[in-house]
């Protein structure tokens, strides 16, 4: 492979900044088509361009990041909105919502969206700088998000900006109220169940799931005690009384501990399923039922309701 001191100067320079390179005349386009073509480097998004061993080290967030990081640079003029916005918040933390760039118009004229990119019609000019990006200010993001997507997806982004303790739900509330825009209702209908104690988006999507399908509101983060030592509290995911006051139960697979060194138990994954094992068996000898379910069927909600069903988890009014 022929080098080329003047570009790998920028790729380096491009990875400490966190962002992709791109081509600033038609001869370096050309020149990271080709690099491109030859295997050399990695189209990371349409004109942006990394090393492929870097991209590979990063996570599918992460991977966003840089291109938004990187727009930010190329079209200085935009404000990023909705989902785009409260990724680089962070709270939006679902890789299903990013494959596409929001950015805000002020224009009242029909927008044209392109490739990847989507145009949203939103008055205000006021904006936040955060990491480098210009981005509609938090409250706005978040009532766009509420009032745009899916319960679920909004129950989620809500849920981040609680257990973060960004906004209280007072002040969300106040601003779903106070500011303009089409589906009020619908950003206050997510807004309402929210308390902040979901442990990640993951349950805060499933919860959304569960609610939308008339299941009653679960207790959160219920803890149980360990019949064998007292000492030894578990929490569940979800967990419901039912007409007897017993206790059922429902968690929500994370898969991440398996997967990520910094979580094993003692650095061991062995040691980690076998803990896991241990905890799921203590806590089957206290609650009436049990079930376990992945994101995927929380996604595709026909087995994850099934399992519900199975176990008597009640339904709300």
């Amino acid at each position: 492979m022929r080098r080329n001191k003047d570009l790998d100067q920028r790729l380096d320079e491009a990875q400490r900044q966190r962002l992709c390179v791109w081509g600033e005349s038609d001869t370096s386009r050309r020149v990271l088509l080709r690099r491109a073509k030859l295997g050399d480097l990695l189209c990371a998004y349409p004109g942006l361009y990394a090393r492929p061993d870097y991209w590979a080290q990063l996570d599918a967030r992460n991977r966003y990041l840089h291109v938004v990081r990187s727009l930010a640079r190329l079209h200085p003029q935009w404000i990023f909105c909705g989902m785009t916005a409260a990724a680089v918040y962070g709270i939006n933390t679902a890789t299903r919502h990013m494959d596409l760039i929001h950015i805000r118009t002020i224009d009242n004229r029909h927008v044209h969206d392109y490739g990847k990119v989507r145009h949203h019609h939103i008055r205000d000019d006021r904006f936040e700088m955060v990491d480098g990006v210009r981005v509609t200010p938090l409250p706005r993001t978040v009532f766009d998000c509420a009032r745009k997507q899916s319960f679920p997806d909004a129950l989620a982004v809500i849920e981040a900006v609680l257990r973060e303790r960004v906004m209280s739900k007072d002040e969300l509330e106040r601003c779903f109220e106070s500011l303009p825009g089409w589906n009020k209702d619908v950003a206050l209908r997510a807004l309402a169940p929210a308390t902040g104690d979901t442990e990640n988006g993951g349950e805060a999507y499933a919860l959304g799931v569960m609610l939308e399908e008339r299941f009653a509101m679960p207790l959160l983060q219920e803890p149980i005690v360990d019949p064998y030592n007292a000492c030894t509290v578990y929490r569940v995911d979800f967990a419901w009384r039912d007409e007897h006051g017993g206790l059922i139960v429902a968690e929500l697979d994370g898969r991440v501990k398996y997967k990520d060194r910094s979580m094993f138990r003692n650095g061991n994954l062995s040691e980690t399923i076998i803990a896991e094992k241990e905890r799921e068996e203590r806590i089957r000898l206290v609650v009436k039922g049990m079930v376990r379910f992945s994101f995927r069927e929380a996604l595709e909600r026909a087995q994850l309701v099934r399992k519900l069903e199975s176990i008597g988890v009640p339904r709300s009014m």
